[in-house]
């Protein structure tokens, strides 16, 4: 159900945002989902297409970016990605720790006409 919320929130916001530029259509939303964010793309987007039917997004683009999960390594500091079942720092062996990365669901930007 969180999908549906934040499909009708991206609705709203790219609608003001074309209000705001004094478009009348917005052509298409730029979006990052992380896939650690317990977030669907294709349910969102299929909430999206029938929120935005009579706004200026109706027919919108949905324009998506998946962004990957990434720990951090606490003893040299270390960035990389998380892999299936396996968060050892690939420099040093230890333990990675999560980071934010992999958990946005974010609006970047609205294209408008």
């Amino acid at each position: 159900m969180h999908e549906y919320h934040k499909a009708v929130e991206w609705v709203n916001q790219a609608n003001e945002e074309a209000a705001k530029r004094g478009a009348e259509k917005v052509t298409a939303l730029n979006v990052i989902f992380g896939e650690s964010s317990d977030y669907s793309p294709e349910v969102v987007k299929g909430y999206f297409d029938e929120a935005a039917v009579g706004t200026a997004c109706e027919g919108a683009k949905f324009n998506i970016t998946v962004s990957r999960s990434m720990l951090k390594c606490p003893e040299c500091g270390n960035l990389f990605e998380k892999k299936l079942l396996d968060y050892r720092c690939p420099s040093c062996g230890a333990e990675g720790n999560p980071t934010e990365s992999g958990n946005e669901v974010e609006l970047t930007s609205v294209e408008v006409e």
